[in-house]
């Protein structure tokens, strides 16, 4: 196994980038004043059991309540809005990366959430009105053009209308907009520029398609409450912390969650562009991993029946500790892409950009980095545990970010806002999470 492992480092798969790519969006393809509109990680599936995404009749509201407003509105989809990685069909094996396979999963995306797609197309109809999807790790395939057409004809659109376009990240009028996988080592892409032959399966893809899936199918009652833990390392630790350890149930999925793990780790690939000069083999994921797969395991044993000579399981600390691991994983989750971020922002190229945003976290945020600059995390309309033991969801559950601008040329201004449905105004944002994350200072 080590040999394996070592042999993978040292001779990492070499990726030939292709013709399908996607460019970003810069400062001169940004219309200067336009309102925009920001919502991250819808997660929009297949409508089965493996969709995270039960919110059509709320998204649809929101995009009908801004289609209806005379100001010409921009809606950036800001990465992860469709769910390719848990799109399981019969004629297309899970580990097939081709435009044919890509085309499949999008264009069943679409049938089952027919509602907000009809809003888009509503919305859309307003000439002046602009969409814009970023791309992320969970909608990667959207750089094969067939997938792109697919989604330009279910919103009746030419293939050269430029009301839809598509973008790896998003650059003009006081805005720097990133999905933000690239900050996040299990989804970071060596190649994110588009589709490279072979093509780039990274580990968090791996994990999904060859782990998650397979848990989210358990006959369990928390096995569903998997893919709403962020990060995907906390998720161990999360099972270990409920008080249904105790359920044999409980402890099986546990237990082949961890076996699963381990397997994806083994069957990893590490990947280097190919005539790139600069080129260096990627760290490893093991022994970052290592840790808490050993941490991990020594809990679910004791857990799973390992008694102490006065027979009794400690499972309340086992629990807290469990939840202690969790609790460490989200905070550095949380921050990293904050981090990167403010790195960013002290770059004299970005001394005029204000806000600096970002999704996949999940995790909704505001962070001053200083008194002219601001990230912003625009979370997720899927749920999101905020209490592992009474599995708790987050309250705020439709954030989205509107962005507008006193008069052309200004700093953008912004609110965080939360919807509440048709007939209802949107709420502004409150940081509940505040205890969860570490203090950070982000200097500029």
């Amino acid at each position: 196994m080590f040999a394996l492992l070592v042999r993978r480092r040292l001779r990492p798969v070499r990726l030939r980038p292709t013709g399908e790519t996607t460019p970003p969006i810069g400062p001169d393809d940004v219309r200067p004043g336009m309102r925009r509109l920001v919502i991250s990680d819808l997660h929009m599936g297949a409508g089965d059991r493996l969709d995270d995404f039960s919110a059509d009749a709320e998204l649809a509201a929101l995009i009908h309540h801004y289609a209806a407003d005379a100001a010409p509105t921009e809606l950036i989809l800001a990465g992860d809005a469709f769910e390719f990685l848990q799109v399981c069909l019969p004629d297309v094996p899970d580990l097939e990366w081709s435009p044919r396979a890509a085309t499949r999963r999008l264009e069943t995306i679409l049938r089952a959430h027919a509602e907000p797609v009809a809003a888009l197309r509503d919305f859309l109809a307003r000439r002046e009105n602009q969409a814009t999807v970023i791309i992320g790790n969970h909608d990667f395939e959207l750089h094969y053009a067939s997938a792109k057409q697919t989604l330009r004809r279910a919103l009746g659109l030419s293939s050269d209308d430029p009301r839809l376009r598509f973008g790896v990240y998003y650059e003009g009028d006081g805005i720097f907009l990133v999905h933000g996988n690239q900050y996040d080592r299990w989804n970071r892409f060596v190649h994110f520029d588009g589709v490279c032959e072979p093509f780039e399966v990274v580990f968090g893809t791996r994990l999904i398609r060859e782990a998650i899936n397979l848990l989210e199918d358990e006959p369990v009652d928390i096995a569903t409450l998997i893919d709403n833990i962020k990060p995907l390392s906390a998720i161990f630790w999360y099972a270990l912390s409920l008080p249904t350890l105790r359920n044999r149930a409980t402890r099986r999925l546990a237990a082949r969650g961890l076996v699963l793990l381990i397997n994806v780790l083994l069957r990893h690939t590490s990947y280097v562009l190919d005539n790139d000069p600069q080129q260096r083999a990627p760290r490893s994921l093991w022994k970052p991993m290592y840790r808490q797969v050993a941490l991990a395991a020594r809990l679910l044993g004791r857990a799973a029946g390992v008694r102490r000579q006065s027979g009794v399981l400690p499972e309340a600390a086992f629990q807290r500790a469990a939840e202690r691991q969790m609790r460490r994983s989200m905070r550095a989750f949380g921050n990293t892409s904050v981090r990167s971020m403010a790195r960013l922002a002290r770059d004299p190229r970005y001394r005029s950009t204000s806000l600096f945003i970002c999704g996949h976290t999940h995790l909704a945020q505001i962070v001053a980095l200083n008194e002219r600059q601001t990230y912003i995390n625009t979370g997720t309309w899927t749920d999101v545990i905020v209490d592992v033991v009474t599995s708790q969801r987050q309250p705020q559950r439709f954030p989205y970010l509107e962005i507008t601008y006193p008069a052309l040329g200004s700093p953008p201004e912004w609110r965080l806002l939360v919807w509440r449905g048709a007939g209802h105004p949107p709420s502004l944002w409150r940081d509940e999470r505040a205890p969860v994350l570490e203090k950070v200072e982000y200097p500029v």
